[in-house]
């Protein structure tokens, strides 16, 4: 994809986290305490300047991704949530794809990841985590601090997802990589 495709590409999937954050605030009033949103809303933001200059580290689209992936993969097992919604299907299916799709394919610096990469992609969940804890946003039933045995178990299974995700996207980041280098 040449530079403009790019371009084009990015300001879209910034379009679709805006989408999916305008669409969640007609619909919640504390829109802003939800990772989901906060994510998209990070992919709208972040996506406008990766239109128009791509860092030389893929730190930034990974950590972007590792996130989005979890959002969409969390959300219907944790939230007892739905796709009937369209707010639902663009935070939780469309924005979370489009930002895998340009990790996996469009960008091109994916070999560059290295393998502390997803250690420190926790920091912005854990730090919403924090937050979380700290101004008790009960935002999640199935993230309730109040039934702890609960709670460690399932804050276990999305920290070991992000980690997972993030390891996985450093090998087949790594595995683009080494294909293109043996077709150039």
């Amino acid at each position: 994809m040449n530079g403009s495709g790019v371009r084009v590409w990015r300001l879209t999937v910034a379009a679709s986290g805006a989408l999916g954050v305008w669409l969640a605030a007609q619909q919640y009033d504390v829109w802003w305490t939800a990772l989901s949103q906060l994510a998209n809303l990070a992919v709208a933001v972040l996506f406008v300047a990766l239109a128009f200059r791509e860092p030389r580290s893929p730190w930034l689209r990974g950590g972007l991704t590792t996130v989005m992936v979890v959002v969409s993969l969390a959300y219907l097992p944790m939230q007892n949530g739905n796709l009937t919604e369209p707010w639902s299907v663009v935070e939780h299916v469309v924005t979370p794809a489009l930002v895998l799709v340009d990790f996996l394919v469009v960008g091109g610096n994916q070999a560059g990841t290295r393998w502390w990469h997803p250690l420190s992609w926790l920091l912005p969940p854990l730090a919403y985590l924090a937050w979380y804890l700290a101004a008790d946003l009960q935002v999640y039933d199935a993230l309730d601090p109040s039934a702890p045995a609960l709670f460690a178990g399932r804050l276990g299974i999305l920290l070991a997802l992000l980690l997972a995700t993030g390891f996985g996207l450093v090998a087949l980041g790594r595995a683009r990589g080494s294909v293109l280098r043996s077709a150039g």
